[in-house]
């Protein structure tokens, strides 16, 4: 009797699982996907047909560098918690000398660190308004670091003659690392906090905070706990499960600036890039667990359940303090931050304050 000996490559038996999936989430992202499947978004996505998704040559500084010449894109990034969205045109984007940073500034404003890029693919796929088409890039473990969406305003020709440049010839295999590592908190029985409350006092300038952390050889949320209430106040310490979007400590934030017309900035990141907003807020809608900011040129999606922890941080500057909220995850990873809306060499705007000390009011009523 003859027996059915077909081999079901391992890329195939993932399309299988996914399709399953989808019959049951139809609505469900590919990250969350990959999450439920437990492989790596990249895997995922190698999962469909190879025309669909080309691989990238690996010159990306080259490559953000010319995407001023296709006009109008949509940038996302995002990590676990947070999505973050800017649609402009990619304009001045310079690399370091080294290669290893490069940043734009303008209506795309990005810091990007390139030793965690490591693929790239051109990636089309059908959606409900057509076929839609992007750049996407990971890092070593197949994580999303950031994606490219062309628009109705991209220019045709100049997004065709970049592809040209930039998409490799044949396939690849990419070498997908393990999960990278959870964050090692500190051992702050080994901390020297006054030595850090002095250390944080004397910062003149916010960019100094990283090289701070470094020589006490702390993590960012550990240095909170330490340095006190005068730098770090916790705010969410009323919260509960059955707090809604608009109840968390980002809604309350989020109604005080749309009131005021407050501009703010709104930085979301990943090992591979930070990404930021600069403005007031407009719409501002919650769906589930998530808070949305829906504005014409700006989109943020926060997954305020996932936010584990909320934090009011000051820094000093030669241009006077520079507070912040901070939003942590429950591995202690940094998930989004806002500021209010100001530039080098001008102080902290006095509106922003106030709408900081209002909300701190609140939460720690």
């Amino acid at each position: 009797m003859a027996t059915d000996t077909t081999v079901i490559s391992p890329r195939d038996q993932l399309a299988q699982r996914w399709a399953v999936l989808r019959e049951d989430n139809p609505k469900l992202r590919i990250r969350q996907a990959a999450n439920e499947l437990q492989v790596s978004e990249l895997e995922l996505l190698l999962c469909r047909e190879p025309e669909d998704v080309r691989p990238l040559k690996p010159e990306f500084p080259a490559l953000l560098e010319a995407m001023e010449s296709v006009g109008e894109v949509m940038i996302l990034s995002r990590n676990e918690s947070v999505v973050h969205e800017v649609t402009g045109t990619f304009k001045d984007f310079h690399t370091a000398s080294s290669g290893a940073m490069g940043l734009a500034v303008g209506q795309m404003d990005v810091r990007v660190f390139f030793r965690q890029w490591h693929f790239g693919y051109h990636v089309q796929e059908q959606v409900r308004s057509g076929l839609r088409e992007s750049l996407q890039f990971f890092d070593a473990h197949g994580q999303a670091i950031q994606k490219i969406y062309r628009t109705d305003n991209t220019d045709a020709e100049s997004w065709q003659a970049l592809l040209r440049q930039f998409l490799a010839d044949g396939s690849t295999s990419p070498n997908i690392q393990p999960p990278r590592a959870p964050l090692k908190r500190a051992d702050r029985q080994g901390l020297d906090a006054e030595a850090l409350r002095q250390d944080w006092a004397s910062l003149k300038d916010v960019h100094h905070f990283n090289a701070m952390l470094k020589r006490h050889s702390v993590d960012r949320l550990t240095a909170l706990e330490l340095v006190g209430p005068t730098y770090a106040s916790r705010l969410d310490s009323n919260e509960s499960e059955a707090t809604t979007p608009e109840q968390s400590v980002l809604g309350q934030l989020l109604t005080l600036v749309r009131e005021s017309q407050c501009p703010i900035m709104v930085f979301v990141g990943n090992p591979g890039i930070v990404q930021i907003h600069t403005g007031p807020v407009g719409r501002v809608l919650p769906t589930g667990p998530w808070l949305n900011i829906l504005d014409p040129s700006f989109n943020l999606h926060a997954n305020v359940s996932s936010i584990r922890q909320w934090w009011r941080v000051q820094r000093p500057s030669s241009d006077g303090p520079v507070t912040s909220l901070e939003g942590y995850d429950a591995n202690s990873e940094l998930v989004v931050t806002l500021f209010g809306a100001r530039k080098p060499g001008q102080p902290e705007s006095p509106q922003w304050q106030h709408e900081m000390r209002t909300l701190e009011s609140r939460r720690c009523d």
